[in-house]
């Protein structure tokens, strides 16, 4: 057997090697153990990729949706947010009024400013902490309220379905 055998582990340039360059980590192929970089678990297409922030986002759209679908461009044309947590004014008013820490808050209409919805989204998970499958139904009704309150209405007429929530069998 002639010559010499070579086995290109790295894609570098031979006669790089002898430069004493050093490769970053990211620019490796293989980590130190030889299993290779790993991958994300799931592809992004598939519905467990999502983070809990682009869920809820999810949830808030299917509901605000779900309402336009009953009261048409008086839902649309509102600017729905979605807040970490409530800011320090909100907290406070909340606590110079002695109720909780707020789901939501909304703003009426005014020159150049459409009407506001903004849903807290820590506040709303930490309520179904015990029971995450009721996120889908507090988000919708913590809507319905600021809506309700907003238009100077009962939540039974802007959601028929609004209070049914938790009402057993035989109530």
């Amino acid at each position: 057997m002639s010559g010499k055998l070579s086995i290109d582990l790295d894609g570098r340039d031979p006669a790089s090697l002898g430069s004493g360059s050093t490769r970053r980590f990211a620019d490796r192929k293989r980590n130190r153990h030889g299993r290779g970089r790993r991958g994300p678990m799931l592809l992004a297409p598939m519905p467990g990729a999502r983070t809990r922030a682009e869920r809820f986002e999810d949830l808030l759209i299917e509901s605000a949706e779900r309402l336009a679908d009953r009261w048409g461009e008086r839902v649309t044309s509102i600017d729905f947010r979605i807040l970490m947590v409530p800011n320090a004014k909100v907290l406070e008013r909340a606590r110079a009024e002695g109720t909780r820490v707020p789901w939501a808050t909304n703003r009426s209409a005014r020159p150049g400013r459409p009407e506001r919805i903004t849903l807290y989204r820590r506040p709303i998970e930490e309520a179904c902490v015990h029971g995450p499958e009721l996120l889908p139904e507090l988000v919708h009704f913590s809507i319905v309220e600021q809506l309700a309150d907003l238009w100077a209405m009962d939540p039974q007429a802007i959601d028929p379905e609004y209070g049914i929530w938790g009402a057993g069998p035989g109530a």
